[in-house]
């Protein structure tokens, strides 16, 4: 019974939301649908989302009654603006930074736990198809680490310091089945970090549990070497037609993905830390805090990857 009093639902995470952006009881006299969407302007994710990431802490013990649940829309708010402390203090009327960075780790901490509940496994997204995964790397910058080292260098920022993700999504369902990273973008490119444990993992897979011999990872150019090709599909000039549309949407949907990671502005904008600490560590934990959320809005239909023709 304890738990069932502190779950939320949408509508009651809408009115906490638009009292901490607009003054209390101001909201109520908008339309709905714009209160939805002033919500997630503010806060990212819809109060569906929000409710069942809220719901799901709950049911996992993560939640007690002493933890408000405007300090998770505080987390909420910083992974969608990268917002400074003092920027976060001034709207959630908080006095304190240490409070505003306790509450900001500690749920952004608990966000990322649920992302391994909304990764399906190899098995789930194997339905017998020989192409069933698409793979990317996406670069997130950072403020330069010190001591300087080329190996925080990305290609993709004009050799700015940044970090790599390796991202994997299932081709036939709106599913993440693989994430790896962070690693350093300027020591390895793409094709060395799926070297490192996707491409031996995949051949193991290939070998003792697959259900149709000779599965395909679909990827970009990078990827086009001979070495790889027992396990890995590029686009290719000697495609039928029907095959090359198929591997165009299949990567635009990856591409969506990713896109949808980057709304996040702490994922798009220089992340922030104090030198000497565990930099890798802290991006870690957002950026898998922003792929979970991502999947649950996928799984209730509050985000899309549609691609049109």
């Amino acid at each position: 019974m304890a738990e069932e009093s502190l779950k939320m639902t949408p509508a009651e995470f809408l009115a906490i939301g638009l009292d901490i952006t607009r003054g209390k009881n101001h909201w109520e006299y908008l339309k709905e649908g714009a209160n939805q969407e002033r919500f997630r302007k503010a806060f990212g994710a819809a109060t569906l989302t929000c409710s069942q990431m809220w719901n799901d802490l709950v049911i996992r013990g993560e939640v007690t009654k002493s933890m408000p649940t405007r300090y998770f829309l505080l987390a909420l708010r910083y992974l969608n603006t990268n917002d400074t402390q003092d920027d976060l203090m001034i709207l959630f009327k908080i006095g304190s930074k240490h409070t505003i960075k306790t509450w900001t780790d500690a749920f952004v901490r608990k966000i990322q736990l649920l992302l391994k509940d909304k990764t399906i496994s190899w098995e789930q997204a194997d339905e017998g198809f020989i192409f069933f995964m698409t793979v990317d790397g996406t670069h997130c910058r950072i403020e330069e680490p010190r001591p300087f080292s080329k190996d925080w260098s990305s290609h993709k920022f004009g050799g700015k310091a940044a970090l790599n993700y390796e991202v994997g999504l299932s081709i036939h369902k709106a599913k993440l089945v693989w994430l790896y990273g962070p690693t350093p973008p300027g020591k390895h490119n793409d094709l060395e970090v799926a070297r490192l444990k996707l491409f031996p993992t995949m051949r193991v897979y290939n070998e003792q549990h697959s259900k149709e011999p000779g599965l395909r990872i679909l990827a970009d150019g990078i990827f086009q070497v001979k070495a790889e090709e027992d396990i890995v599909s590029t686009n290719n000039e000697f495609d039928p037609k029907e095959l090359s549309k198929f591997k165009d949407r299949a990567q635009s949907r990856q591409e969506e993905f990713n896109n949808l990671l980057k709304k996040w502005k702490v994922l798009d904008t220089v992340f922030r830390y104090e030198q000497g600490t565990d930099f890798q560590d802290q991006h870690k934990a957002c950026f898998e805090a922003v792929t979970a959320i991502v999947c649950y809005s996928l799984n209730n239909n509050t985000s899309s990857l549609f691609v049109s023709d």
